[in-house]
């Protein structure tokens, strides 16, 4: 919208939220008597209509007192939002007309079609029922004898239960008919789903089908199916989410301390990216909703570790033992009991051997990346040098610190940890976020197969919207460096050793076990 010269418009952000809905009723008579004919039609249409939306009210000066110099004027502006959603239906009538005692018919197909300009697709659905029969049955004149709706699939031959009905539809560019299905009365069966922004329209053939009995009164059965066409609203981003659910930024920023399971599971946008801040040392992290419906980091941990510093639940993932006994600590802390290394190179004399106490190791700006599946991650020292190496996203592929399991959860001690498949209490994540979980239901895995990543299919790891890295392990080696990536779970393999996922160029094991003392790389998913 354009103002126009030497006018002065004021005009706040508008948010539109509509939700299109159009619905058809069609009513089912069914006449049994003997050698029934059934199912006379009607339709009726809901159509939502959207008034036009004034922003300002026209409201000119003219003020023989007032200097031209000082003349300003509101001009109301306005537009007309004329979304379209419609149902077709092919004929009014669907009849079954040969229905005798002790057998099965089914009746003529109509075609159910949908067209919208809708930007996010639509869905097309069915129930059944009226204000006068809210159930899924067709019911007799005496209002006593009904024919049910069927509660299985079943195909016609199979369609054995004595006065029972049902559906069956197809997509229109389909041959073969879905088994028999029943509807119900409280809610709507999907018939049609689209997702697909560039195909506004679709339509399904729809039958159905009765078994009557031998001794089944005749007479006429009447009921009312409903088809149903809802828009899909535009799917939510995770900074929507956020602000939707009352928070507010920090330095511009989102935090990862202000991420909830519920403003995780309202964003729709899969692998829609946001950076947000963790307030323990205010760097900034990449996250996204990823496929398998979890908010993941999508880039490696830099958290350094102060041994003068006490972590707490409101900062770091502690706490959150006993969460299924709906008892959370708020009063957890922990202190380390060394700090995180900074080093360079590979020399690391510092670090220790040590699976029960935390070390942990600071590599410096040092980032991992290549586009090509064959070959190992290039190391770049700095972020400028990633970026004039031509890649556009090089914070992603950061590559943090290293952590020995003991710092990774948050642990002085790790002794008592030592049982399969127990999970760790604690970690060094963001409060809000925590490990993921190795078990024998493993999050890990669910996530790969989220992307059907295999071991042909390894570089899907590595690039957008996953970018896991590479920056090897410690104590750290050449041979290392730009060929492994290993990610740090909470769950416990046995004694010593720990799971993790770990990967190469061609090799992925998403449950590994490994000696708790090597250090290893962090990413975080939120609770």
């Amino acid at each position: 919208m354009r103002c126009k010269k030497n006018i002065t418009c004021n005009i706040r952000n508008i948010t539109l939220n509509l939700e299109n809905i159009i619905s058809f009723y069609r009513n089912i008579t069914s006449h049994f008597t003997g050698s029934a004919k059934i199912i006379t039609l009607s339709l009726v249409i809901i159509i939502l209509s959207f008034a036009n939306m004034a922003l300002c009210s026209s409201n000119i000066f003219n003020n023989s007192n007032v200097s031209a110099l000082d003349y300003s004027s509101n001009v109301g502006i306005g537009f007309t939002f004329n979304p379209t959603l419609s149902i077709n239906i092919s004929s009014s009538d669907l009849v079954i007309s040969n229905l005798k005692p002790g057998t099965t018919e089914d009746s003529n197909s109509i075609n159910v079609s949908v067209a919208t300009n809708a930007a996010y697709g639509y869905t097309l659905s069915a129930n059944v029922g009226d204000d006068i029969h809210n159930n899924s049955n067709l019911t007799h004149t005496n209002n006593t004898d009904v024919f049910s709706s069927i509660a299985t699939n079943a195909d016609l031959a199979s369609l054995d239960t004595d006065n029972t009905w049902g559906y069956t539809s197809k997509l229109s560019n389909e041959t073969t008919w879905s088994n028999y299905n029943g509807l119900s009365s409280f809610s709507n069966t999907i018939l049609l789903d689209n997702n697909n922004t560039a195909d506004s329209t679709g339509s399904v053939d729809f039958k159905i089908s009765a078994k009557a009995s031998n001794t089944q009164p005749s007479g006429e059965y009447t009921g009312t199916i409903n088809f149903i066409a809802i828009t899909k609203p535009t799917p939510m981003n995770l900074a929507e989410s956020y602000f939707a659910h009352g928070k507010t930024r920090y330095n511009g920023y989102y935090t990862m301390q202000d991420m909830t399971s519920t403003i995780c599971n309202k964003t729709e946008a899969i692998g829609a990216q946001l950076q947000v801040l963790d307030i323990r040392d205010y760097k900034l992290y990449w996250i996204s909703k990823l496929a398998d419906n979890h908010c993941w980091m999508t880039q490696n941990l830099d958290l350094d570790l102060d041994s003068n510093r006490t972590y707490t639940h409101w900062d770091t993932d502690l706490g959150w033992s006993t969460e299924n006994g709906n008892t959370i600590d708020e009063n957890a802390t922990w202190q380390p009991i060394r700090s995180t290394i900074n080093f360079s190179g590979t020399n690391v004399s510092e670090w220790r051997n040590s699976g029960t106490e935390p070390f942990s190791a600071n590599p410096g700006d040092v980032y991992y990346y290549t586009s090509n599946s064959d070959a190992n991650d290039i190391q770049y020292n700095s972020l400028q040098e990633c970026t004039e190496a031509g890649h556009s996203d090089c914070l992603h592929y950061h590559a943090g610190n290293y952590y020995n399991w003991s710092a990774a959860v948050a642990s002085n001690n790790t002794t008592n940890l030592v049982v399969k498949y127990e999970e760790s209490p604690d970690s060094i994540c963001p409060s809000e976020w925590r490990l993921f979980k190795n078990s024998s239901n493993s999050e890990a895995k669910k996530l790969i197969n989220s992307y059907d990543i295999t071991s042909s299919r390894i570089s899907v790891l590595r690039l957008a919207p996953l970018y896991f890295t590479r920056p090897g392990f410690m104590p750290l080696s050449n041979s290392a460096i730009g060929v492994y990536g290993g990610y740090w779970s909470s769950t416990v393999f046995q004694n010593a050793y720990s799971y993790n996922l770990f990967f190469s160029g061609n090799s992925l094991v998403p449950e590994r076990d490994v000696l708790k003392h090597f250090g290893f790389s962090m990413r975080c998913l939120a609770r």
